[in-house]
């Protein structure tokens, strides 16, 4: 297992391959009585087998949050448009965003179908820390503040491999704090995660990287992304063919998110902040992978 240390500031859902005509992972979950398929790919349901795990690992993550969270705030599954402006997103990944339309009812005249729909001023949630920075914007703030946070979120992500859903809930632990609380923080959290997933028996390796997201011209964001290793990933993997998938990533703004929503710290000028994030489905999915289909044959978890 590749570790690392707190010491990072310097630095149609077919996984069948060509190897022969094997159930897919998704037909394997679909038929342990995981999964629920559609014909949409990225998009899956989850069955009360799938969710009483889910509803596990939710209790030990608050468990190991060391903020003495009463346990997660859930947030809407759409956020206002103007927050996700204000944080630049759609300007790193417009590929992603996916946007809410709904019927116009001005009684303007209709140009054909698509004039019959009206963007609306909410977007669906690409994360749910999107929900926190706004509720202490434009103040200054005098000590740590942390949030745990859960919610549905949504990607509009164009492949079909198992994992990569579009539709997925996530857990956010969120610090908005100085620049050495905040940085501390985050590398505490890669080693508590380390831990976590040993306790879980899911074999990870943690990876810096970059967010995937940008197109050829951002190559310079992603490079000094690495080299100031500003996020770092869990990779594991959550079918028999996959090197590994980011099932939770540690990730460090600096002060871009107290920049954009204007969060002073003490004296400081800008707020820093970092947040913990684990992709709940892909966890779950990863000790699947890890245990076996039969729920009844697992180990106690945690």
């Amino acid at each position: 297992m590749t570790t690392t240390t707190a010491g990072h500031r310097l630095g149609a859902f077919d996984t069948a391959g060509p190897d022969g005509p094997e159930p897919s992972r998704l037909e394997r979950l679909t038929a342990a009585g995981w999964v629920v398929p559609t014909p949409v790919p990225g998009l899956v349901s989850f069955t009360p087998q799938f969710e009483t795990v889910l509803n596990r690992l939710q209790a030990l993550l608050g468990e190991v949050d060391p903020s003495a969270s009463p346990g997660p705030t859930w947030y809407a599954p759409v956020v206002p448009r103007a927050h996700i402006d204000r944080a630049e997103y759609a300007e790193n990944f417009p590929q992603l965003l996916g946007t809410v339309h709904a019927l116009r009812t001005d009684g303007a005249p209709d140009a054909g179908e698509q004039g019959a729909r009206a963007e609306t001023d909410v977007v669906l949630a690409p994360a749910v820390c999107y929900s926190v920075y706004p509720q202490i914007a434009d103040s200054t703030i005098g000590e740590a503040r942390f949030f745990d946070a859960v919610g549905h979120c949504y990607r509009h992500e164009a492949t079909s491999e198992y994992g990569r859903f579009r539709s997925f809930r996530m857990r956010e632990f969120v610090v908005v704090a100085g620049q050495d609380e905040a940085w501390d923080w985050r590398d505490a959290w890669i080693t508590r995660c380390e831990e976590l997933f040993a306790r879980l028996g899911v074999a990870v390796s943690v990876q810096a990287a970059s967010d995937p997201f940008f197109g050829p011209g951002d190559r310079f964001m992603r490079s000094s992304q690495l080299q100031q290793s500003l996020k770092y990933e869990f990779h594991a993997p959550v079918h028999g063919r996959d090197p590994g998938t980011a099932i939770a990533s540690a990730n460090s703004h600096k002060d871009h998110l107290g920049e954009r929503f204007a969060i002073g710290f003490a004296d400081e000028g800008p707020a820093h902040s970092s947040c913990m994030a684990f992709g709940l489905e892909r966890t779950v999915s990863a000790l699947i992978h890890a245990h076996g289909d039969d729920l009844a044959n697992w180990p106690e978890l945690g």
